[in-house]
């Protein structure tokens, strides 16, 4: 899975060198906030119940978790577009995105679509059918870029990146349902007390794992969202394109490795075994491996950008340095984000992102204030990286914790087998 992962990454990436010649940076910026948007409307149109599918032992109630969080995301596709039809002048006033006002009716599609996939993705987790993911990733990646490009020669500047992401992640997850038709067979038979019952089960998610994503999120997009209100798009997307470009191969290893290990450490977690090891090999790993590259990269980075993408873009390659010690922080954390499910500490992690969430709002409130859009994104990065290091910390401390009460389980049946 990871290979096929890389593979799409390297899809995705390579187009890169083309569209920043056919798009600008201010149509960058416009596509980032609609994907911003989508991204955060997409963690509430499900609940967050789709991150209970891994969860329990019981395949019947893993499959009503999944039929919840399909009705969730199916109910909310339908009521946000009738908001959109109904007042779609108002908002793209209200973001100032006029501009794509015509667009705005896609989003919610855009939004279910994404809520689709996250469904599917657990599903075939729990049935660990990572070649149905490794397809997705391949198939999206592919069209997608393809179609950018078309879209892009063709004169479709406005709307090529919104389209091009929007049909190539439809195509992508029609051929994974294919795929897994068979394995989806069981979910047509529906037991509402079992699907009821589920959701009092998992009510944390939506109570504590949903607000936690939405302010993850909201960190993440808040650059986009807030700062496109104070400073010219062409910034807003120059900044983009390092985000876009840095995170994404990022995001795909993260997800990779998050699917196997959540996978691993929860199999591990519900037979009583211990999982520190797991843990310290993992960051081991990414630290004699991954670390590297990033410290050679935060010397190249704008000379590589001014090549890759033409010299418009060389200062995306400036905010991607800045960019570094938060992204490889990601890497770490990102990868270990199912731990506080994993221990039922989803309200200690919602209050860390609300901390995270201010400290955000202060670095950007403060680059307003100087008007000063480079300082703004350089306290963002740090109060990003400092987060991230905390969350380590706790995860180690979590992870730790349960060994040690292991140890103690396994001293106490020694002493009973004793006697």
């Amino acid at each position: 899975m990871l290979s096929a992962n890389v593979l799409s990454q390297l899809i995705a990436i390579a187009i890169y060198p083309f569209i920043t010649r056919m798009y600008t940076p201010e149509i960058f910026g416009e596509f980032t906030w609609f994907t911003s948007m989508a991204a955060i409307l997409t963690i509430v149109a499900t609940g967050r119940y789709e991150s209970a599918i891994v969860l329990p032992k019981s395949e019947k109630k893993a499959i009503a978790a999944f039929q919840l969080s399909l009705f969730l995301n199916v109910l909310f596709g339908v009521l946000f577009l009738l908001i959109v039809l109904v007042w779609k002048g108002q908002i793209a006033s209200l973001f100032k995105q006029e501009k794509l006002i015509s667009l705005l009716p896609l989003l919610p599609f855009f939004v279910f679509l994404s809520g689709l996939w996250q469904i599917l993705n657990y599903f075939f987790i729990r049935q660990k059918k990572y070649y149905n993911i490794s397809t997705y990733n391949l198939t999206q990646s592919s069209i997608n870029s393809a179609l950018k490009c078309f879209f892009g020669i063709k004169g479709f500047i406005q709307s090529g990146l919104i389209w091009g992401t929007f049909i190539g992640r439809l195509i992508a997850i029609v051929s994974s349902l294919m795929m897994g038709k068979a394995s989806l067979k069981k979910i047509l038979k529906l037991d509402k007390a079992e699907i009821i019952d589920t959701a009092k089960t998992y009510s944390n998610f939506p109570k504590f794992v949903l607000p936690q994503g939405l302010l993850i999120l909201f960190a993440g997009n808040l650059p986009v969202l807030l700062l496109s209100a104070y400073f010219e798009m062409g910034r807003i997307g120059l900044f983009s394109l390092a985000f876009i470009t840095g995170f994404c191969p990022v995001n795909l290893f993260c997800e990779s490795v998050y699917q196997v290990l959540f996978r691993k450490m929860s199999e591990r977690f519900q037979n009583k075994e211990r999982i520190q090891q797991d843990f310290f090999l993992f960051c081991k790993t990414c630290i004699i491996a991954i670390l590297p590259v990033f410290i050679i990269f935060a010397f190249i980075s704008e000379w590589v950008y001014g090549i890759l993408f033409g010299s418009e873009w060389k200062e995306a390659g400036f905010y991607l340095t800045l960019m570094l010690p938060w992204l490889f922080m990601v890497v770490l954390t990102a990868s270990l984000a199912f731990i506080p499910d994993l221990f039922s500490q989803q309200k200690t992690a919602m209050k860390i992102e609300i901390i995270h969430v201010i400290l955000i709002v202060i670095s950007l409130a403060l680059g307003i204030y100087f008007q000063n859009f480079n300082l703004a994104i350089a306290l963002y990065c740090s109060a990003s990286t400092l987060i991230r290091i905390v969350k380590l910390f706790w995860y180690f401390r979590l992870i730790k914790t349960y060994d040690s009460s292991l140890s103690g389980l396994l001293y106490t049946k020694s002493e009973q087998s004793n006697v």
